[in-house]
């Protein structure tokens, strides 16, 4: 083969070495509101960068001697994102405004990473109409921000968010963080029911989960007890006022049971009423966020300190 030929085969091999390097560590694809986008990012945002830092903390001595892959102490917490289009939307638990979490989200992600937080627990109701291109623009955000998101499933959340969001097919598993075991439950009802229930397969599969050493917290979208809406307030804990938390509702009695005779479940998470509440019972602590887009309550989200068993709240749109 002449010379030329051979400069020019080079360069060609060279060219298309460059650019799929290029689409592995920079170009980003994605698609949000019907439209395709591409986006040049940092080779830090690629996956293929992240998966390979993801393998070398978890799997060479050397990071783990450095203290690399060792688990934060604090986890976030977002709840009732209610990704869409919409500008607003009024309901009884008061007026929000879904189009603003491409706002928010990504502040309240900031104000984690600050905190040296890259891990944060989403409490359902993650899209308001169970819109794909919503699930992908959540997806997205969490990828740009370099947060590990714990997805749970709320009412408005279908089966193909959830995949999207990268939850298991049962919407229904757990993850140990350190030495915290934090279990994610489905307890939305597939006709539609907002009081929520859990059925017996997967109690059964929670009765197992609960068996380890480590502390637990459970995630769940619905609460387990009746109110939440009530004008009448209650003081809990800090002495602030949160909505009225009732009784326990009969169909959560069994997993009430379960999580009290285990004897390891520390605090119980839940979204869905879109405001923030505690509640102590049978010496567990129940616990709800507020809405990331309600009116009063803009950029809600909270942080969990696992060593200290403590919990607060902040608002990214106050910082």
């Amino acid at each position: 083969m002449p010379k030329s030929k051979q400069w020019l085969l080079g360069i060609i091999l060279c060219l298309v070495l460059f650019f799929a390097i290029s689409a592995l560590l920079f170009f980003r694809v994605y698609r949000i509101d019907g439209k395709t986008s591409f986006e040049i990012g940092r080779p830090s945002d690629s996956l293929l960068v992240q998966k390979t830092v993801f393998f070398l903390k978890r799997n060479v001595p050397f990071f783990k001697k450095a203290g690399f892959a060792k688990e934060n102490e604090k986890i976030g917490w977002v709840s009732d994102i209610h990704a869409d289009r919409f500008k607003r939307r009024d309901i009884n638990s008061g007026l929000m405004f879904p189009r603003r979490y491409s706002d928010y989200l990504p502040k309240v992600f900031d104000e984690l990473r600050r905190l040296g937080i890259d891990t944060v627990i989403a409490t359902g109701d993650n899209t308001n109409s169970g819109d794909d291109n919503y699930a992908r623009a959540l997806k997205h955000i969490a990828e740009e921000k370099h947060m590990r998101v714990i997805w749970v499933r709320g009412n408005h959340d279908n089966e193909k968010v959830m995949s999207i969001l990268g939850a298991p097919e049962k919407s229904y598993y757990y993850i140990d963080y350190g030495e915290t075991r934090i279990i994610v439950l489905d307890d939305v009802e597939s006709n539609g029911d907002y009081q929520g229930t859990i059925d017996p397969t997967q109690l059964d599969w929670l009765k197992d989960a609960l068996h380890t050493p480590k502390q637990v917290i459970i995630a769940m979208h619905i609460p387990i007890f009746d109110g939440g809406l009530s004008s009448d307030n209650v003081h809990d804990f800090t002495g602030n006022d949160f909505p009225f938390v009732g009784g326990l509702l009969p169909r959560y009695a069994e997993l009430e049971n379960i999580l009290r005779s285990s004897g390891n479940v520390k605090l119980v998470l839940s979204g869905h009423w879109h405001v923030p509440w505690q509640k102590e019972y049978n010496g567990i602590r129940y616990a709800g966020e507020a809405a990331l887009t309600r009116t009063g309550y803009f950029g809600a989200y909270g942080v969990i300190d696992l060593k200290n068993d403590s919990m607060e709240n902040f608002s990214a749109e106050k910082n």
